[in-house]
């Protein structure tokens, strides 16, 4: 019943609650309540991570803190111990206001895609850019711990901008390009910010919605009265969800393998 679902969702839309979005920001303040100190937190006073959290970096993204870690990581430690920070990096957020930028961009956006693509294939996107994102960090700053959703919010944003466009939409007079750009700049312009995990998490999400295709399209061959009748119609399909889930994976594995492999060998800085 859920791989028919899987493919029933691609590319349906959806005039329900965006219950993909939902639960995405939902897990990321859960994971918020319980790395936190509330009461600091909400004050917006700095320090309100808790020290488990932080303790040996466990639930931060993938990072090379010195060169004995290093020599630890090219003996595959890395492949053996700490490779799901690839994935909770992006769950942790340093404070109030961090959290709340990334669920407010992630709800805005992340509804507004999932329209068009349901929300299996929403949450595959957040995960493929989430991953992305870890890669990218990596990449750039191997040498830096980074937290937050920003990576997967960025692929989110590209992904809606792609599919948005495949569909004969405009996303540049809706103003999405000129938000993407605008987000991309200050990643470059404000210190402390994973431009890595920036452009990472936007690249996978531009790829996936390539992957995705237009959504526009017919879901099923022309009906027998279709064709009789004099009205033209759009003989075009949709792409089959059996090979949008397979690209969603391919894309996922090599950024994946990307965020290992640089893991066990990076060393300097890629920009």
């Amino acid at each position: 019943m859920l791989g028919f679902s899987l493919v029933r969702g691609l590319g349906i839309r959806h005039g329900g609650q965006p219950v993909a979005t939902i639960a995405l920001c939902t897990a990321s303040v859960a994971v918020f309540l319980v790395t936190h100190r509330l009461t600091r937190a909400l004050a917006f006073t700095q320090g309100s991570l808790r020290f488990s959290a932080l303790e040996g970096y466990s639930t931060f993204g993938p990072y090379i803190a010195d060169f004995h870690e290093a020599r630890e990581l090219l003996t595959g430690a890395f492949l053996q111990t700490d490779w799901w920070r690839i994935f909770t990096g992006a769950f942790l957020h340093i404070d109030l206001r961090h959290l709340l930028f990334n669920m407010a961009v992630l709800f805005l956006l992340g509804r507004r895609l999932e329209r068009f693509v349901g929300p299996y294939v929403l949450a595959g996107i957040y995960a493929v850019s989430l991953v992305g994102g870890s890669a990218g960090a990596m990449l750039h700053r191997p040498e830096s711990a980074v937290v937050g959703a920003s990576g997967a919010v960025y692929g989110v944003m590209g992904a809606a901008f792609v599919v948005e466009y495949l569909r004969g939409g405009n996303p540049w007079r809706d103003g999405l390009g000129s938000l993407i750009i605008i987000n991309v700049a200050i990643s470059f312009l404000i210190p402390n910010i994973s431009i890595g995990g920036h452009l990472g998490g936007l690249t996978a999400g531009v790829l996936a919605g390539f992957a995705i295709g237009d959504t526009s399209r017919r879901r099923h061959p022309p009906t027998l009265a279709e064709r009789l009748s004099n009205e033209p119609i759009d003989t075009r399909m949709r792409r089959s969800p059996v090979v949008v889930w397979a690209l969603l994976a391919l894309i996922g594995a090599a950024a994946f393998v990307t965020a290992l492999a640089a893991a066990t060998t990076w060393r300097d800085p890629l920009f």
